[in-house]
């Protein structure tokens, strides 16, 4: 008998559910955006089943916490309870290590206010739908755009030309603009 096994499985992307709260407007969003970057990039990002150190943050707003199944959450966050809202978010972002002891977020404390209202206010603008998922869990190619269409179009076009030799007439006029020796 003989047996395949293969130490690459594919794991399909968890999504959150698609957010019901209103945007956060005590802060500004498009600042929150660029703290979020320099404050939070390194560790999060926002393609569900893309995470890095921390986990991705589509539709996070409102969300339970510790949801996505595609991430090992800490035991203290699991146990939380909490629904990411600005109530949570707020001393979590402040100092996750002071409100959830065995928090893995490996972050600096965030002591200005005003910024982590901004931060908030950006999470709550990070919204996309849920895709249609196949058996497996991966999302279902629903519409092809006519865009891809062309371009596939255009290649099959192209590929003869691509594989048909042309020549060149020697000449100063078709030498290379610089002659690397």
């Amino acid at each position: 008998m003989t047996m395949l096994v293969s130490g690459c499985e594919r794991t399909p992307p968890d999504y959150r559910p698609e957010v019901t709260l209103p945007v956060y407007s005590e802060g500004d969003a498009d600042n929150g955006k660029v703290i979020f970057e320099e404050a939070c990039g390194q560790c999060h990002q926002l393609t569900p089943g893309l995470n890095k150190k921390g986990p991705q943050l589509m539709n996070i707003y409102g969300a339970t916490a510790a949801q996505l199944a595609d991430y090992d959450y800490s035991e203290g966050l699991k146990a939380s309870g909490w629904v990411w809202n600005a109530e949570t978010l707020d001393p979590y972002i402040e100092d996750n290590e002071k409100v959830i002891t065995d928090s893995k977020m490996l972050a600096d404390p965030m002591p200005d206010a005003s910024e982590r209202a901004d931060v908030i206010a950006y999470l709550s603008t990070l919204r996309a739908p849920v895709p249609t998922l196949d058996e497996d869990g991966f999302p279902v190619e629903t519409n092809v755009d006519s865009t891809d269409k062309q371009i596939v179009n255009n290649d099959e076009q192209i590929k003869p030309l691509r594989d048909k030799a042309i020549e060149i007439p020697a000449g100063d006029a078709n030498k290379p603009a610089a002659d690397f020796q």
